[in-house]
């Protein structure tokens, strides 16, 4: 499950600008419903992106659907494919 709480404090602490949306944002407006999804949307600036890796390095984001173990790295460099 989600920890709500750490996530939101690590993204405001590091100051990225983003919107709370999806089931998260329609409970904080009243709505019955349970979430155990964050979603979020990000301003998409260089120096946002920047923010947005270093508040989630320390979380040890992963991919969804990844094997377990699989190193995963947040970055603020594009990806490029090869």
């Amino acid at each position: 499950m989600t920890d709500f709480r750490t996530l939101l404090s690590a993204l405001t602490g590091a100051g990225v600008e983003f919107l709370i949306v999806g089931g998260a944002a329609a409970t904080a407006h009243g709505a019955a419903r349970l979430t155990l999804a964050l979603d979020i949307v990000y301003r998409r600036t260089r120096a946002n992106i920047a923010r947005l890796a270093a508040a989630l390095q320390d979380l040890e984001p992963y991919l969804r659907g990844a094997p377990l173990g699989l190193p995963s790295i947040a970055t603020s460099r594009p990806f490029h494919a090869v």
